[in-house]
């Protein structure tokens, strides 16, 4: 009976709620506030000794509608993901057209870029064969079997390596060097669009009589202009090697379930190899241009949760920009030499698979100022 007496009947809550939502409105708080201010339930009261339980609504999802602050292609306004099957014809194309823009255009830090990462990667093949040799080498009293098993994951092991110690170069003289990868990305982003004039007009128009009244080509101003903003942008600034470890950490994930699958993958017969080839060669594509991007995300402002998320939106377009570039990057020695096309050819992927539209941005800025 004690205990009945000290529990608050339904007319005192009721009384309490209602006290509770008057000093609410004299405070003028908005309707969520004192809908906190009404306590657990948000009890209020409705007429004479009645009492009504108002249900809070459900928080809204981290990427759902409206919430454009949280979601990083509304918030940096990026280009919405490709879909499948487009996205991998849009990845290789990318890569080719890349390619050929970055021959065409080559940048004048090119030869720094090009030794840096030459030395890192024979350091690593050297240094990462070496050890896998000692370390899976059979022993002389190791029977048929196991013999066998360790050959192979040798011959795995050292041809995912193989495709890995170029981006862990890449990524140390990113971090050393950050200023020659984007300089090259950059210079990559001014080149002219395909088929047009280094003075933004069509080589058509360019080619024909002086009389002629042509204006310079839309596109190439506007991308020269996103360009500059992106130059002028103090990007992340320091915060930048929290990105570089928060990647790290997360390709190091990925790379630790692939290996393991790789390995288990290699001991089918007669498809086994190729299979775990596969598997190595996307997961070091999807790790390139993943790193390749990394000047462009940081003059966008692109802090790691956003980076994963456009990455991983687009995993298939980035993971088939990188498949030729990661194989010519894989070859010993030689393959190094080919990272400043790969990071001149990532241009590509920002106007083709990042970059929204300039000219559908520029028309739809109009339509909104008329």
């Amino acid at each position: 009976r004690q205990m009945a007496l000290l529990a608050p009947s339904v007319a005192d809550a009721a009384v309490l709620g209602s006290r509770r939502a008057s000093v609410a409105r004299r405070r003028g708080l908005p309707r969520d506030a004192r809908a906190a201010a009404l306590g657990l339930g948000g009890a209020t009261r409705r007429g004479p000794g009645r009492l009504t339980t108002r249900i809070p609504k459900a928080p809204r999802a981290f990427f759902g509608a409206g919430d454009d602050e949280k979601d990083p292609f509304k918030r940096h306004r990026l280009r919405d993901p490709a879909p499948f099957p487009e996205s991998i014809g849009v990845g290789f194309q990318c890569a080719l057209v890349g390619a050929k823009t970055a021959v065409t255009n080559p940048s004048e830090v090119w030869a720094p870029m090009i030794g840096a990462t030459l030395v890192v990667a024979v350091a690593l093949d050297v240094g990462g064969t070496t050890l896998t040799g000692s370390w899976l080498n059979p022993g002389e009293d190791a029977g048929a079997l196991w013999t066998l098993v360790e050959r192979v994951a040798l011959v795995a092991v050292d041809g995912a390596w193989l495709l890995v110690s170029p981006l862990v170069a890449i990524a140390v003289v990113q971090q050393l060097l950050p200023l020659l990868g984007e300089k090259i990305l950059f210079d990559a982003l001014k080149a002219p669009p395909p088929g047009e004039s280094p003075t933004g007009e069509s080589r058509s128009v360019a080619s024909s009589s002086a009389s002629s009244s042509a204006t310079p080509c839309t596109l190439a101003a506007l991308r020269i202009a996103r360009v500059a903003q992106l130059e002028a942008s103090d990007g992340l600034g320091l915060g930048s090697l929290g990105v570089a470890a928060a990647r790290a950490q997360s390709l190091a994930t990925i790379a630790g379930v692939a290996v393991p699958m790789g390995v288990g993958v290699s001991l089918v017969p007669v498809v086994g190899p190729f299979l775990a080839g596969a598997l190595a060669a996307a997961v070091a594509s999807y790790s390139l241009t993943w790193e390749l991007l990394d000047p462009y995300f940081d003059k966008a402002g692109l802090d790691f949760d956003a980076q994963e998320r456009v990455v991983r939106s687009n995993a298939v377009a980035l993971t088939c920009f990188g498949v030729p570039f990661s194989l010519a990057l894989a070859v010993p020695f030689f393959g190094p030499m080919t990272v400043a096309v790969a990071q001149g050819a990532a241009a590509e992927v920002v106007w083709r698979v990042l970059e929204r539209d300039p000219e559908a941005e520029a028309r739809r800025a109009e339509m909104a100022e008329s």
